[in-house]
């Protein structure tokens, strides 16, 4: 098929969630379809991106955005009618680009990545497909509920009202939406009643996130993801204040290892002997290897989080609040331990710190449902599966 893929930013490297997932999709798009590429380029390494993708040379078109003023975007929103991320999201430069585009190519699909790839104004005869990562209104709804300033509190609750008319309107524009999880396929159903939608899940490389035989620390603890990112840091902030001490008066010789882009110095200020937060690194499988436990005590957030499967991949036991492994097909104490109180959840880290056959028992289930049903190559048959199923209906309709 002749497919128009656009995304927000470049995915090489794909260093956090959004980009991975938008670096897979490519991936297998580019190995079995025919695939011209366009978007924004200010965030990603272009010489990288066409090593990772030397098909679409030749079959890509960019377009730069001024992004140094994310703070100051962000206070404007608040007197604007829409929200920040519908005016990140806007380029009249780069909706002409696609516009052109599409004038001299006839494609079957076109796959935005995000609401913010959902907003163009386009006249086409192709399927127009969204990839819905998150919720976005629904993200902001439960960063609303949090304890924030003022000023921030109010600033979440406006983007969560004005992400809600946006993103149900972007939905409307088009043919088919991808959901991440059956959870968030529901909202969306309610939000565009009619739309064919499909769960196209977050997955993961098992060929490069396997277990290795790395000597495991012992009482260690690791989490990873984008620490710029609010759900994250926010997390990692409740398991150091209200989580981490009760694990230490059991095992005073624990330790946490934080591995994420960009920690705020609010998370930062942690650090001790037993809290290392290192900032960005190449690959955090090293940190992943060496920990006895995996911990996601996430309590915002929307979409499903690619940390979970990256770490029943890894043969890891993880334990996690619903939030942090929401959306994804795992069972309490068949796949991994969910647990949304702090005494709780300190409570299944120190378990699975002394007790190796319930951590056999989560490895093995968490990684043959991983294989079974999150590997990227499973993933890729869905998609493809769904484009033949929407292709064939709109055969039919004409």
């Amino acid at each position: 098929m002749k497919i128009l893929h656009l995304f927000p930013y470049l995915p090489s490297p794909p260093t956090f969630g959004g980009a991975l997932r938008v670096y897979h999709i490519l991936k297998h798009l580019s190995q079995n379809h025919e695939v011209t590429v366009g978007g924004f380029c200010d965030f990603g390494d272009m010489e990288l991106f066409k090593e990772d993708f030397p098909g679409v040379d030749g079959h890509l078109f960019v377009q730069r955005r001024r992004v140094n003023y994310r703070r100051l975007m962000q206070f404007c929103s608040l007197f604007t009618p829409h929200s920040y991320w519908y005016n990140w999201g806007q380029s009249p430069k780069l909706e002409s680009k696609v516009r052109a585009r599409i004038a001299e190519e006839d494609f079957d699909i076109i796959l935005g990545e995000f609401a913010s790839m959902g907003h163009f104004d386009l006249e086409t005869d192709a399927i127009r497909i969204m990839d819905a990562h998150n919720i976005e209104y629904d993200n902001f709804r439960r960063m609303s509920t949090l304890e924030w300033s003022g000023i921030r509190k109010w600033f979440y609750e406006r983007e969560s009202e004005k992400c809600y008319s946006e993103e149900v309107k972007a939905f409307k524009r088009h043919d088919a939406i991808f959901a991440t999880s059956e959870r968030d396929k529901a909202i969306i159903e309610k939000n565009a009643p009619g739309i064919p939608k499909f769960v196209i899940p977050n997955g993961v490389d098992t060929n490069f996130f396997s277990a290795s035989e790395t000597e495991i620390e012992p009482f260690s603890m690791v989490f990873t993801g984008a620490l710029s990112y609010v759900p994250n840091y926010d997390g990692m902030i409740y398991f150091l204040d209200e989580i981490f001490p009760i694990i230490q008066k059991v095992v005073p010789q624990a330790k946490v290892y934080i591995v994420g882009s960009k920690p705020p110095a609010t998370l930062k200020k942690y650090e001790s002997n037993s809290v290392t937060v290192t900032g960005f690194v190449d690959d955090v499988r090293p940190y992943v290897d060496q920990s006895s436990v995996f911990v996601v005590p996430l309590r915002m957030g929307s979409g499903t989080r690619l940390k979970v499967v990256e770490a029943l991949s890894m043969k890891k036991p993880v334990v996690s609040t619903s939030i942090g492994c929401e959306g994804i097909d795992v069972n309490d104490n068949e796949h991994l331990m969910v647990r949304d109180e702090p005494a709780a959840f300190a409570e299944a880290v120190i378990n699975l710190f002394k007790d190796s056959k319930t951590r056999n028992k989560l490895v093995e289930n968490g990684y043959q449902l991983v294989k079974q049903k999150y590997d990227w190559q499973v993933i890729g048959r869905s998609i493809d599966n769904a484009f033949q199923e929407l292709t064939s209906n709109k055969n039919i309709m004409v």
